[in-house]
């Protein structure tokens, strides 16, 4: 079974909430079969709103769909449709398969070589709009004030590569900073769900950016 320990560790989820092993099965409607570690996160955190629909969102197994030329099983959407996230078809029999961003249903670009890579990172995008304290709004900053991020701040080892360049950055398991490129400058938001640790974030980052 996959923890998603790190998923956990940052919205403090303590129990289960997720869809029955009947619900998951649907899928069979659809495709043979899903990967391990999507069927884990469908039984464990499936159901938990703020962590899969804040911001973009989790398809519910009954809701599953192939892409138009069903090459591609969706599984995650942007909330406008602007794009959307799936599994080859020929990975779905792999435990924890690479997952690939498309606009159009046509053209997919690998986003993560992982899916617990995407899953993570997406739980950190939804964190910052989220999480109980926030900095509510994004600053735009500069090339340089990037670095002062980079210098007090830890990254994570993951991203969002192809859909709009997101990193990420923090250094307790509660708080999430998200930087995303532009052409001539970063949209920053952070957030975090300990007061405490949030205050002395933002002893740094609010003086970043405008």
């Amino acid at each position: 079974m996959t923890e998603f320990k790190e998923i956990k560790q940052l919205f403090g989820i303590t129990e289960k909430n997720g869809f029955s092993e009947e619900e998951i099965f649907v899928f069979k409607n659809i495709c043979e079969n899903i990967p391990k570690v999507l069927s884990d996160y469908y039984s464990q955190l499936g159901k938990i709103k703020e962590l899969n629909n804040t911001q973009d969102q989790l398809i519910e197994p009954q809701k599953l769909k192939l892409s138009k030329n069903k090459d591609f099983l969706i599984f995650y959407v942007e909330n406008q449709w602007a794009c959307v996230w799936g599994i080859d078809k020929n990975d779905l029999n792999i435990d924890n398969p690479p997952v690939y961003m498309s606009y159009e249903e046509q053209e997919w670009s690998k986003e993560t070589n992982l899916l617990t890579d995407f899953l993570k990172a997406m739980a950190n995008l939804q964190a910052v709009f989220a999480l109980q304290f926030s900095s509510d709004e994004f600053a735009y900053i500069n090339d340089e004030e990037l670095k002062i991020i980079k210098e007090n701040f830890k990254k994570r080892d993951f991203s969002f590569s192809q859909w709009i360049g997101i990193e990420f950055y923090g250094n307790f398991e509660n708080d999430v900073i998200a930087v995303q490129r532009n052409t001539d400058y970063y949209d920053l938001i952070y957030a975090s769900n300990n007061e405490e640790q949030f205050v002395e974030m933002n002893k740094i980052l609010n003086k970043l950016g405008v």
